[in-house]
């Protein structure tokens, strides 16, 4: 595939509900730490799993849901991105928009759990694509786990696909592709990692204006807006972002639309195997359900029975439900 244009890899126009864009990467997952590494000393965890993570868990999830969803990203020759691609398949995600490179593109991560939380150490290797020196903005945002798409890939998939709603990281440099989204009346939800770069980038309200909803967790929203707490974060951004959604772990869940906030508590689970992925699992659920068209109440209660079921195995994506399990929980929670 490498050198053919998107543009050629459908020859009629192509629905899904869903497409994420993104660079997938392999996970490593350490759980059930005694403590956290100690420098010069070996530590031994209780449980082990490898997997697909970043984008994929939320792809993977909201294909288990029952949604079509495409994964537009790229990958290399090496062993990682042959599993990788494995793995999307086998999620049931369309990959006919994954560009393969005949080069490795390494993308790792190892996550580390101890007493319900996480750390994680993480390594990317990104293909310079030959555009890229004479296109600065094209080369960041290939370091920052995004694919290299110009405008003009975007404009000429569109023409071969639709979709409903498109989810990606939020980056600074992506207010044209978003301005191009909202043209064809595409949802564009945003999610963020802990970048302390990007996270203070002048670019980003302006992005964040763009978007349909946006969903940080509580460091990220308060490393945004400079609070000590996540309900002033979420109305501070609520002035930029039409909606905002702070995902707050075992506390559940906040949204801010306007000047009317709402909360919703964690789904009760009997045991938290792995909180990785959780909130990539949360994303899911909400954006499930607005395409389902539910209120933004009944959103964030689906958002927090996945990403509470995400957290009872290894992987963020092990555990999520599917779409009549999920409706099931929904149903059994109404009051």
């Amino acid at each position: 595939m490498t050198g053919v244009s998107w543009v050629y890899l459908a020859v009629e126009r192509t629905d899904f509900d869903v497409l994420v864009i993104g660079n997938p990467c392999v996970d490593l997952i350490f759980s059930g730490l005694p403590h956290w590494p100690v420098p010069g000393k070996e530590v031994y965890a209780t449980h082990f799993a490898i997997g697909a993570g970043a984008v994929f868990n939320t792809a993977a999830a909201l294909s288990r849901l029952g949604l079509r969803v495409a994964l537009l990203g790229e990958l290399g020759n090496d062993c990682l991105s042959r599993y990788l691609l494995e793995e999307i398949r086998r999620a049931g995600i369309h990959s006919e928009l994954i560009r393969q490179r005949t080069q490795p593109i390494a993308a790792l991560s190892v996550a580390l759990v101890h007493n319900d939380e996480r750390g994680f150490v993480s390594y990317v290797e990104r293909a310079a694509s030959p555009a890229a020196a004479s296109h600065p903005e094209r080369q960041e945002l290939e370091a920052e786990l995004l694919p290299p798409f110009s405008l003009a890939e975007l404009r000429a998939l569109l023409q071969h696909y639709r979709w409903q709603a498109v989810f990606l990281y939020l980056h600074p440099a992506l207010g044209p592709a978003l301005e191009l989204f909202a043209e064809q009346g595409i949802k564009v939800f945003l999610d963020t990692g802990w970048h302390p770069r990007l996270l203070g980038d002048p670019r980003l309200p302006e992005v964040l204006r763009r978007c349909s909803a946006f969903l940080p967790n509580r460091l990220e929203a308060e490393a945004l807006t400079g609070a000590h707490d996540p309900e002033t974060a979420a109305r501070q951004l609520a002035h930029v972002a039409p909606l905002v959604v702070v995902k707050l772990g075992a506390e559940g869940a906040l949204a801010c639309q306007g000047e009317q906030l709402w909360h919703c508590p964690a789904w009760p689970v009997s045991e938290v195997l792995d909180p990785t992925g959780a909130g990539d699992a949360f994303d899911a659920g909400f954006i499930y359900a607005l395409l389902q068209g539910y209120a933004l109440p009944t959103a964030l209660r689906c958002g927090t029975i996945c990403g509470s079921l995400a957290t009872t195995a290894l992987t963020g994506s092990a555990a999520v439900p599917g779409a009549a399990e999920l409706e099931r929980l929904l149903r059994e929670s109404a009051p």
